[in-house]
């Protein structure tokens, strides 16, 4: 070890003739304090240490990359998509990525299983070369026409790569929006209600047992028709469609859109203070009868509405309403009443699930 620096022992001031250190006179120490032993006299060192730890000093080898779970694959992105109800058109974006870092693929046929009303846009055309770690973006259109229900498998077929890693699935749900404005002379009735069991004890005392989580309530109102095509087609409709679920649009709700939108945009911008928005629902921009697109909600702000899917269409500020939408089914108390040729009304009353007043 190091020498240390010698100092004097302890002092004993009755020894120096004094009671405290005043005009004391100290004796000098043994070594002065500048004083310091060298190392060489202790130790010595023949070369100077590695300060790397022992991880670094590895002989790197090679191995599968990434044990194969990236690389070396064909991937298609997102693998599931889950649309909840669609009742306009919706444009997916699929990403097929060509994972070979040095192997071109050739991609040989796109096939398509389930019910109709889902399309791919093939914009490579068959046979389509992918070189090495190439990635294409595909459009799959879901369409508002088809089946009731949506289940689809997509698979890009590549040769000599196992199919069953190249697939996307699609889910939904087709719903037909009652689109056609109500007739405000007559009142729109909004009921809705809980169910509980009443249990009575024989003293008189009762138990109530909630028996649904969330209400059941109904939406009714008159629609007057003063075009004759509009008339028909809600006709067809509810001849055709009885056991489907409707989207029914909240009239009494209604705001006007304050900025005009795009296709390709995620959000709206209107008023959504004190209306019955939810993050997840569904919302209706419409114009008329004919001119509507139907839109989920991903997050609500105060001055707008963030969509989980771009537009589709154009929409001018103003001249276009946002509807909150609910969806019910066409209950029993119906009826169509012709006043003549081209003039008639139609009372539904829609069965809501789930009902929030």
């Amino acid at each position: 070890m190091p020498l240390g620096i010698l100092a004097p022992g302890p002092l004993t001031l009755a020894e120096i003739g004094v009671k405290d250190l005043v005009e004391a006179v100290l004796p000098l120490p043994n070594v002065p304090a500048w004083y310091l032993a060298p190392m060489s006299e202790v130790c010595s060192f023949s070369g100077q240490a590695d300060p790397r730890p022992d991880a670094f000093d590895k002989i790197g080898v090679w191995a599968p990359e990434e044990d194969l779970a990236v690389h070396n694959r064909i991937h298609v992105i997102p693998r599931e998509r889950d649309l909840g109800f669609v009742a306009s058109p919706q444009t997916l974006g699929v990403e097929v990525w060509n994972a070979f870092l040095n192997r071109a693929q050739i991609m040989d046929e796109i096939t398509s299983e389930g019910p109709e009303g889902v399309e791919v846009i093939d914009h490579l055309g068959q046979p389509a070369h992918f070189a090495g770690s190439d990635s294409q973006i595909y459009e799959v259109m879901v369409l508002a026409q088809g089946s009731p229900t949506i289940d689809n498998i997509i698979t890009w077929v590549f040769l000599g790569i196992d199919p069953s890693g190249t697939t996307i699935r699609i889910l939904g749900f087709r719903l037909l929006p009652w689109v056609f404005e109500p007739d405000l002379s007559i009142p729109i009735t909004e009921r809705y209600g809980y169910l509980t069991d009443l249990i009575e004890a024989f003293s008189g005392m009762e138990q109530r047992i909630q028996l649904r989580e969330k209400a059941v309530g109904s939406i009714g109102y008159m629609v007057t028709f003063t075009d004759l095509r509009e008339l028909q087609m809600a006709i067809a409709m509810l001849e055709g469609n009885q056991g489907r679920a409707f989207g029914v649009p909240r009239w009494p709700f209604r705001t006007p859109l304050t900025v005009g939108a795009n296709p390709g945009d995620l959000e709206l911008m209107c008023d959504t203070i004190d209306l019955p928005f939810e993050e997840g629902g569904l919302i209706c921009l419409w114009r008329n009868a004919f001119t509507w697109e139907v839109q989920t909600i991903a997050s609500i702000a105060v001055d707008r509405l963030n969509l989980e899917a771009p537009l589709e269409n154009a929409w001018p500020a103003n001249l276009t309403v946002v509807l909150p939408m609910v969806i019910g089914r066409v209950s029993e108390d119906e009826a169509a009443t012709w006043l003549n040729l081209s003039y008639g009304q139609i009372t539904l009353t829609f069965d809501i699930d789930g009902f929030k007043p």
